[in-house]
């Protein structure tokens, strides 16, 4: 789903793909940004505390939720690689409380990558923080798409993904 990119917006460079859900970026100061993928949540891939927040919320195993993060992960980083440049949309002066920078982020394809892991099954419509609306319809359109046509996690892993995107 290309996004159209303002003229005016900036190219960061990317640092390193975090998991699915989190990049880190260089800014134009040299300094390392860490930022979320704005509106989606997709499964951790080590052990951290929203690891364990998820299998008490969702009462599934660890194994489970990591085995289907690294797949999110994965499918993130065939998508977008370290060196790459990526466009980022949103107020960048804001952090959510894990001190990343929500954004929508474009890869050099012109694609919205938050849009393509939920389309293509790898994370989930996040509903904790408000959205503007018609990205918050696009994120609801790809995740009823990725669900209804089995793509990614929701073909792998029906049951575990059914269970991780319910609260």
């Amino acid at each position: 789903m290309p996004v159209m990119v303002s003229a005016q917006a900036q190219d960061y460079t990317v640092e390193n793909i975090e998991d699915g859900d989190t990049i880190t970026i260089i800014n134009l100061d040299g300094e390392s940004r860490r930022i979320q993928l704005s509106g989606i949540d997709a499964p951790e891939d080590t052990e951290n505390a929203k690891l364990k927040l998820d299998i008490r919320k969702k009462g599934l195993s660890r194994e489970a939720l990591l085995e289907i993060g690294e797949q999110a992960t994965s499918f993130l980083k065939s998508e977008v690689a370290a060196g790459q440049k990526v466009t980022l949309q949103g107020d960048l002066s804001k952090h959510d409380k894990y001190g990343r920078i929500p954004a929508i982020v474009i890869n050099e394809k012109s694609n919205s990558l938050n849009l393509l892991m939920v389309r293509e099954g790898y994370a989930i419509l996040l509903t904790r923080y408000p959205l503007e609306e018609t990205f918050k319809a696009n994120l609801e359109e790809a995740q009823h798409h990725a669900r209804s046509n089995n793509r990614g996690l929701w073909k792998s892993h029906p049951q575990i993904m059914a269970k991780w995107s319910s609260l």
